[in-house]
Parts: structure tokens; C-alpha cells; sequence
């Protein structure tokens, strides 16, 4: 049999067809638009073209977002955490990293949704789902400590807690809860939100603890003492006395593993994860092993996959 006809009698693969539910989304333009010192990794604002606000959202949740202009073979929107605030609710801010997908060619093409992002710019359309989602909220627990630990733009929803929390800490003097957020990157030109981070965690009152962590120290020329080193990951497994999986050994930067001590226990925290799931698995066997409850009701571990 001949390569062609052994390809005919080959059953054929039926190709489901996407849903495309973007006209039910409603416009919107993107305004601000910067890029983080590795370019491929951005924070941008989108407002209401008649400059109303939009609607209420928690901390913690996301939004969908998606344009006319993605591959016709795949309109669906993306799910995107907001960063910014509900307390500012005439634009919407968000992270992201352009995605890029591997070809059998060892080449890569940018991904469907941050591809069309990447082609765009200030003052373009973007369309986006009136009602936020998402139960990755604080609501979730009433624990006083609340510990964040997040890969990539995973970090996200956590400047959009520490933000509400920070204002309300300046318009009453109390701190809401005490956060401590750990942000694991592969180098530190992919720290995004950090400078804003550290100016809130400089202010004893309001308690937050901010614990950047790079895993390519060694080849890092951003990499500094002041940040910690190894994966996210594996800085927990470190707390709880585990062995870590990664090629470079955890460390913790200044106090922070004292800290992290009185912080980090089932008796008086939540751990929210966020990021990449892999990350988010290993952390939570972690918990799940020193003593936190990590399932149902009672769960004192929050999570959200980012991709």
C-alpha cells in the first residue's frame, strides 16, 4: 500500500469546533501598557470605552478576555487574574507572559490569546466578560496569617489582596491580616510588581513580608543576596524539613526563615497557591504532611492553577 492510500484509509480525526461566545463579551480598550525588563512578560490596563466603572469583583478574582482578531480555529477568551483593586474599579490591570508554543521544528509561535495581546497597543479593543469569577478569594478562611505562594504571573491576585489591604491599613492604621508572599520567577528581570511589594513590606505596621526567590541564581546577573534562591516550591519543602527536588538548594534571604516560622503553621494560617500546577501539587503534599488541612470546607490551602 502506498504512503497516500495508507493515509486515506487512516480513520479521520474529527476536529471539534471551538465555541465562540465573544459576542456575548463586551468591549472594552486597552490603555496602559508596560513591559517588564524581559520583554516578554507585561502589566496592562484595560477601561470601559464610556469610562464607567466596572463592575464589582473580590480580591482574587479573574476576568475573560479576548479579540476579534485571535485564529479563527480558536476564539475562545482567557481567564486572567486582576492585580488591581476593587476599590478602583474605572480600569482593570493585569500580568501576563507571552505564551509560546513549541513546533516540531524546536521553533515556537506566540500562543493564540497573548499572541493578539502582543500585536495590540494602547487605545485597541479588547473584549471582556461584564461578570468577574473565581471563589480563589480571602473569603475562603478567616485565618489571621495569610501566606502566598506564586509562580510567574501567578503572582497576580495577591498584589490585588495586598493592595485592597494596604489601603485599607492607610485609612484606619490596622492591618486587615498579616501577608507574607513568596514569588518564585527563574530571574529576577521577571519580578514583576516588586518595587511596589517591597515599599508596602517596608512599613512594620502593616506586617507584609515579601519573599522574591530566583531558581537560575547562578546565571542570573540581577540575582542578589536580598532575594531568596530555589523554586517556590521548594522553599516549602525547606520550612517543613523535606528534601527538595530542584537543581539549585533552597535558601532563605535575611530572617525570613524565622519569620516564616511563627507564620507559616496550620494553627494560625491559610496558604493560597497560585501559578504553575506542578509547583502548586508539590506544595501542597507539602502542607498536607506537616498538619494543614487541604481538602473541603475546612481547607486551610486555596489554589489556583494559571495555565
Amino acid at each position: 500500500m502506498s504512503e497516500g492510500n495508507a493515509a486515506a484509509a487512516r480513520p479521520q480525526r474529527t476536529v471539534r469546533k471551538r465555541r465562540d461566545i465573544r459576542e456575548r463579551m463586551e468591549r472594552a480598550v486597552l490603555a496602559d501598557w508596560e513591559t517588564l525588563e524581559d520583554e516578554d512578560i507585561a502589566i496592562f490596563t484595560i477601561r470601559r470605552p464610556d469610562g464607567t466603572d466596572f463592575p464589582e469583583f473580590e480580591t482574587g478574582q479573574y476576568t475573560l478576555l479576548a479579540f476579534w482578531d485571535q485564529p479563527s480555529d480558536d476564539p475562545r477568551p482567557r481567564q486572567l487574574s486582576i492585580a488591581s483593586t476593587p476599590l478602583d474599579r474605572d480600569f482593570l490591570e493585569f500580568y501576563v507572559i507571552l505564551v509560546r508554543d513549541a513546533l516540531e521544528d524546536g521553533s515556537n509561535t506566540p500562543g493564540v490569546f497573548t499572541g493578539a495581546l502582543w500585536r495590540h497597543g494602547p487605545g485597541d479593543e479588547i473584549l471582556y466578560m461584564p461578570r468577574p469569577a473565581g471563589r480563589f478569594t480571602l473569603a475562603r478562611t478567616a485565618q489571621p496569617d495569610v501566606v502566598c505562594v506564586a509562580t510567574g504571573t501567578g503572582l497576580a491576585p495577591f498584589v490585588s489582596m495586598a493592595r485592597t489591604a494596604w489601603r485599607a491599613y492607610q485609612e484606619t492604621g490596622e492591618a486587615p491580616r498579616r501577608f507574607t508572599i513568596v514569588h518564585g520567577v527563574s530571574y529576577a528581570s521577571q519580578l514583576g510588581y516588586a518595587e511596589e511589594l517591597q515599599r508596602m513590606a517596608q512599613d512594620p505596621g502593616f506586617g507584609l513580608v515579601y519573599a522574591p526567590t530566583v531558581s537560575r541564581p547562578a546565571s542570573d546577573p540581577g540575582y542578589t543576596e536580598a532575594m531568596c534562591r530555589g523554586r517556590a516550591n521548594d522553599l516549602v519543602r525547606l520550612h517543613f524539613g523535606r528534601e527538595t527536588s530542584g537543581r539549585v538548594d533552597p535558601w532563605f534571604a535575611g530572617d525570613l526563615a524565622d519569620i516564616l516560622r511563627e507564620r507559616l503553621t496550620p494553627e494560625g494560617a491559610a496558604v493560597y497557591l497560585c501559578g504553575n500546577p506542578d509547583m502548586i501539587a508539590d506544595a501542597k503534599g507539602s502542607l498536607a504532611g506537616a498538619g494543614f488541612e487541604t481538602e473541603g470546607r475546612e481547607s486551610q490551602v486555596i489554589t489556583e492553577d494559571y495555565w
